[in-house]
């Protein structure tokens, strides 16, 4: 594993670019509003004197009589200000100074009035789309005033950054849901990052009152947006109450970053997608705070392209790069696509040419612009079988196609793709209705403000992305619009082209290029389809090729299966000796292994992940015969599971649901080694062997060792149930109670191993495992202890207060009442415990 760290490392160190200092984006800056009574009274001029990282917001106002510029509702002159903020640059030459101005009208008196002042040769302006320099450059080129702009102007100006042109902005008054980002998506690659009313986050306590226990809400408010977006925040405003967040920037400063981008071709891309729960998009630069003691596992995926590396996990115990450089590969358009119809005259699926498809009422019909194409008049339609045929229920999918409408309905639907099921999430159409696009899963639906004309040739495509939950839709390769949060499409039903679900709707005109993927394209590929780019498959000619070729691939395969059978005995031999020997969980996932701990994760034999294939039930009925039989070797008795799983349905019908999830279950199972589910008087058995591995059972193994464990398999223990609670997403009933008695057996013996830790000094160690601890226990006081003690003993002491201020503002939320220890007297009381 060390030589794997090692060779990682190296290679990040050639790929990742040489450090440019501390730029000027990772900074946190305190943006003060300036009123008149503010600047009359100095006190905010003050502030800033004493506090670096600190700029000013202001609203201007033209008097056009004089071409003077004022202070909003005062008499005093633009100028004056200006005046202010030069000496405050004079008198520190490490200062730098963002000023955020509030103005309607010609920009070039404004212009003029900040080239007439002192500030004149300190101003620096970034072109749109270059890179923030480094704070360094910034100080050493007396570089140091940077003013943005917001309002409504007249003609350009070359030393005034729009705001929106630079930073992305949320409002903390108002915390954005994730159902909203993408209504900034056209911002999230600006490499700013400003909150605006971070006075007025709703902590329900008035700023004058704030004090050390309401730190963490503003601190995890901030981690949390700068998790979300994958920015650090750059600009907090604070209104009139900056001189009561000076504790702010010091505080967030502490935290770690991991920083990288997502390149191609030379450049960073434009978005990026996570598979972390708390970060749905970002820009092609990112940047994550690693909480203390955690490990952090990075999932990016960009529709169109592969990433190499697929994943970051960054432990406490590693020495990270400066910058991570992960580099996207573009997919093939024929990658993950599930079927093709060009319409030449038939039906043919060009993916699976051993298909045949029925039909009513269509015909195929000579078009000036596109060829032969396929006409679907009213009530004509094709079908083309079950869904699951081409992957779409619970995935992300594709569809697009060209289609022209003879008669487009003012107020109905025109059907392109679609089923005739009802019930949410299972009913399929991909229609207009009344004339605009429309994405729609029953009652799980989005529709686009665009309105298409009939007669008129249109690309259309469908984009869902199961991670994100986003529908999007795409006309004439431009996106037009899209929501996220969307369940997954569940139906089962056969899919028609030319027919939907709502009142018998049909697509009423013509249809051309119709494909179908199993995965979400890239707004570039599917933009390059709206160009009509022909997908290229395998030739014939590569097929003649590896016939010609299969005699000296034989040969081949023949040497190869000699050493695989030398091979295999050798591993017979060792796997013998070693059968007494748990295994040991490896770092990362490999073939043949379910993972329960954190989430439900099933790599099979191929080393594929195929967790998605395992539906809810399926994945319960595993689940729950799994953990019976760990509990028992009789297994899990057939009446309990009924019982347990389809509660409430009668017994016929509980056993006909049963046969079916229980087949299921077996065809997934067929794709691991060595495990599988039989029933035996009355019971359902688990039967596998030492080639399976699941990290649940050789959890469950170590807490029955009789004497208790060791030092080496405590570490062990740990190693397993580090992902994250039992199931952390799986929310029955039944599992509570197992949830909550794992969870008190990996407390015990995790306090068991930090406390090894504490006495070895072994202070990241120490501190990731007392983070564990925390994840199944918030307010876990020994642990809570051993992360400050740690924390303490590597000289970060605003952090470790930061995390009893957290505790305590929990406590309180939890049980209602404060708790009834300060700082001192905590750390005093459990130093002697443990």
């Amino acid at each position: 594993m060390k030589l794997k760290l090692f060779f990682l490392l190296f290679i990040l160190s050639l790929i990742v670019p040489e450090s440019k200092g501390n730029e000027f984006a990772e900074n946190t800056f305190l943006i003060a509003r300036l009123s008149p009574s503010e600047y009359r009274s100095n006190r905010v001029w003050n502030f800033m004197n004493a506090n670096n990282w600190t700029g000013i917001e202001l609203d201007l106002s033209t008097d056009s009589a004089t071409r003077t510029i004022f202070l909003k509702n005062s008499n005093i002159p633009f100028e004056e200000v200006l005046i202010k903020v030069s000496a405050q640059l004079k008198n520190n030459e490490s200062k730098i100074t963002p000023l955020f101005i509030n103005y309607s009208g010609n920009v070039n008196l404004l212009d003029s009035i900040i080239n007439s002042s002192d500030l004149k040769n300190q101003i620096f302006y970034l072109p749109q789309g270059e890179r923030w320099p480094s704070v360094e450059y910034l100080v050493q080129a007396n570089r140091r005033a940077i003013f943005f702009i917001e309002g409504k102007l007249q003609d350009e100006s070359r030393i005034l950054h729009h705001t929106n042109n630079y930073a992305l902005e949320i409002s903390a008054s108002q915390i954005t849901p994730n159902s909203v980002i993408l209504n900034i998506e056209s911002n999230i690659n600006k490499e700013l990052f400003n909150i605006r009313n971070f006075d007025r986050l709703p902590t329900g306590v008035s700023t004058r009152q704030l004090n050390s226990n309401l730190v963490p809400e503003y601190i995890n408010f901030l981690l949390e947006s700068w998790t979300k977006y994958g920015k650090k925040p750059n600009f907090l405003f604070v209104g009139r109450n900056i001189y009561n967040f000076g504790f702010i920037i010091e505080h967030l400063n502490s935290f770690v970053a991991v920083k990288g981008q997502v390149r191609t071709a030379g450049k960073n891309l434009e978005r990026v997608y996570w598979k972390n729960a708390e970060t749905l998009l970002t820009g092609g630069k990112f940047s994550f705070p690693i909480r203390g003691g955690e490990e952090m596992i990075l999932t990016p995926f960009v529709p169109g392209f592969s990433l190499t590396p697929s994943q970051l996990i960054i432990t406490a115990e590693m020495v990270m790069p400066e910058n991570y450089s992960i580099m996207a590969h573009p997919l093939n358009l024929s990658q993950g696509l599930m079927a093709s119809f060009d319409f030449e005259n038939n039906l043919a699926d060009r993916v699976n040419s051993e298909r045949s498809f029925t039909g009513n009422g269509y015909s195929f019909s000579q078009d000036i612009d596109r060829g032969t194409v396929l006409r679907l008049p009213e009530n004509a339609n094709v079908n083309l079988g079950d869904p699951a045929l081409y992957k779409l229920p619970n995935s992300s999918f594709t569809v697009s196609c060209f289609v022209k409408f003879t008669d487009i309905l003012e107020y109905g639907d025109n059907a392109i793709l679609g089923n005739d099921e009802r019930g949410y999430r299972r009913g399929l159409h991909l229609v207009l209705r009344s004339g605009h696009p429309y994405f729609g899963l029953w009652a799980n639906d989005y529709m686009s403000e665009e309105l298409l004309e009939s007669n008129l040739w249109y690309h259309l495509t469908w984009r869902y992305i199961l991670e994100t939950g986003q529908q999007a839709i795409f006309v004439n390769g431009q996106y037009v619009g899209g929501s996220d949060g969307h369940p997954p499409y569940s139906g089962t039903n056969d899919i028609h082209i030319g027919k939907a679900l709502s009142g018998g709707a049909s697509l009423r005109g013509y249809i051309d290029n119709l494909y179908i993927w199993n995965r979400p394209l890239g707004n570039e590929e599917i933009n390059r389809l709206a160009l009509d780019e022909e997908i290229v498959y395998s030739s014939d000619e590569q097929s003649t090729g590896f016939l010609e070729s299969k005699n000296i691939v034989l040969i081949l395969g023949l040497i190869a299966l000699f050493f695989l059978i030398l091979i295999f005995i050798l591993l017979r031999i060792v796997h013998v000796r070693k059968q007494s020997v748990l295994v040991s969980k490896p770092e990362m996932p490999t073939k043949n292994q379910i993972q329960l701990f954190g989430e439900f994760k099933a790599i099979n034999s191929k080393n594929e992940d195929i967790s998605e294939l395992f539906t809810p039930k399926v994945r319960e009925l595993f689940i729950y015969t799994l953990i019976q039989n760990v509990k028992s070797s009789a297994g899990a008795p057939v009446a309990d599971v009924d019982k347990t799983l389809w509660h409430g349905i009668e017994a016929k019908k509980v056993a006909n649901n049963r046969a079916v999830t229980l087949n299921k279950l077996r065809k997934l199972l067929a794709q691991f080694d060595e495990i599988e589910i039989i029933s035996n008087n009355g019971f359902l058995q688990l039967q596998t062997t030492g080639n399976f591995f699941c990290d649940y059972v050789e959890a469950f193994k170590l807490c029955n060792i009789p004497e208790g464990m060791t030092r080496g398999q405590l570490q062990l223990f740990f190693h397993l149930v580090k992902k994250g609670r039992l199931l952390k997403r799986a929310n029955w009933p039944w599992l509570d109670e197992i949830r909550g008695f794992t969870g008190n057996q990996v407390i015990d013996n995790l306090l068991k191993l930090a406390i090894i830790y504490k006495k070895e000094n072994k202070l990241k160690e120490l501190e990731k495992v007392a983070q564990r601890i925390i994840d199944y226990d918030d307010l876990n006081e020994e642990a809570i202890y051993l992360q400050i003690w740690a924390l303490q003993k590597a000289n970060n002491p605003h952090l470790a207060r930061f995390n009893f201020d957290s505790f305590c503002a929990k406590y309180e939320k939890s049980m209602g009442e404060a708790y009834s220890m300060d700082f001192k007297a905590f750390t005093h009381y459990f130093s002697d415990q443990l």
